[in-house]
């Protein structure tokens, strides 16, 4: 997306998320990926998306001591952004000239996202062509990705705290979509990030972005209904969500009542999600939901999700396109899809 790749054919990756500070480093990232290293550490509490500079210095420190645990030795980094701020979507416009298309996404740009185009940095992409409309015009599907300047330059400031220098700033689902898709799928799939703040959502087909979203909901809101139904500390109604989660016959069934009402918001957005995609493409109604985030390793989700939307749900699998030594898999981290995001943002050529 902003800025390009890559220190020769390495790749060194950094996650902020909300729960955990996540980092990959990968070699031969053009020909054939290998992990080198990995590594997390816990968010400091309060800091993240803040513009002071002490919560800049905390959260740099952080990284720094997390990179000096892990041995990573490199000055380069990627890094990804949150797509809750970022404005995304996807429009379609007539096909044209290459000249004039720079012209035409510009005017859309205007048009389109919410606030003024001299607040954001802008970056699109062609995700699809339609070879004939209905009225016989060639026309293209565009990502159109407008990114505050005000937080990419948040961002920069704590890389450059951290003694890094940023080669590459991308949007997490772009990431996602990296990690998770294949050229040989058959149809599109919903790829789903359950992460602490919220869920993002990616309809993605052939290793192309076709539709993200934002559902508001993150695990975090399911924790905090267990802290007070059940009058517990969060750290507490943490360990029971993560030991009982949706499973009706653990505890009587109390957690996963608990629970239920919050899942039925979280299954309601899942339907508007596709409900607008349809709005907006021709491309056939995604068969698979990929989960992937810390929050998707919640007990009896994947069966919750697979009877209430009636389709196939499965826990991804970020490492399949990464060679991997044998010593290093038995360091692999749990829960295993919580590296999508940096895992992606690292394969990024």
């Amino acid at each position: 997306m902003f800025g390009k790749k890559k220190e020769n054919l390495n790749s060194f990756a950094v996650d902020f998320g909300a729960h955990t500070i996540k980092v990959v480093r990968l070699k031969d990232v053009d020909k054939n990926p290998a992990l080198v290293t990995f590594g997390s550490i816990e968010t400091p509490y309060g800091v993240l998306g803040s513009e002071n500079e002490d919560h800049k210095r905390t959260l740099a420190e952080s990284l720094k001591s997390l990179v000096h645990d892990l041995g990573i030795q490199t000055t380069n980094a990627s890094i990804s952004l949150p797509d809750s701020s970022i404005f995304s979507k996807v429009i379609r416009i007539p096909a044209q000239k290459e000249a004039d298309l720079e012209e035409a996404v510009f005017w859309a740009t205007k048009k389109n996202i919410p606030i003024s185009p001299d607040e954001v940095q802008v970056d699109w992409s062609i995700v699809n062509k339609l070879e004939t409309s209905s009225d016989g015009v060639t026309q293209y599907d565009v990502l159109l990705v407008a990114a505050p300047k005000l937080l990419i330059n948040r961002y920069v400031d704590i890389l450059k705290l951290a003694g890094f220098t940023p080669v590459l700033i991308e949007t997490e689902s772009l990431s996602l979509v990296r990690s998770l898709s294949y050229k040989n799928d058959t149809s599109p799939s919903l790829i789903m990030d359950f992460g602490y703040n919220g869920i993002e959502t990616v309809v993605a087909y052939k290793e192309t972005l076709l539709f993200p979203q934002t559902i508001a909901i993150g695990s975090s809101v399911l924790t905090k209904a267990i802290a007070q139904g059940f009058n517990l500390e969060e750290v507490q109604a943490e360990e029971y969500k993560k030991s009982y989660g949706l499973d009706p016959a653990q505890l009587e069934g109390k957690i996963y009542r608990t629970l239920l009402p919050i899942m039925e918001s979280i299954v309601n957005e899942i339907r508007r999600t596709f409900n607008a995609y349809k709005a907006t493409n021709i491309s056939d109604t995604p068969t698979k939901i990929i989960l992937v985030g810390n929050g998707s390793m919640l007990p009896g989700l994947v069966l919750y999700l697979a009877q209430n939307l009636n389709m196939e749900v499965e826990v991804g699998n970020p490492y399949s396109k990464i060679y991997m030594d044998p010593s290093l898999k038995n360091k692999l981290p749990a829960p295993l899809p919580g590296y999508a995001v940096a895992l992606g943002l690292a394969l990024k050529v």
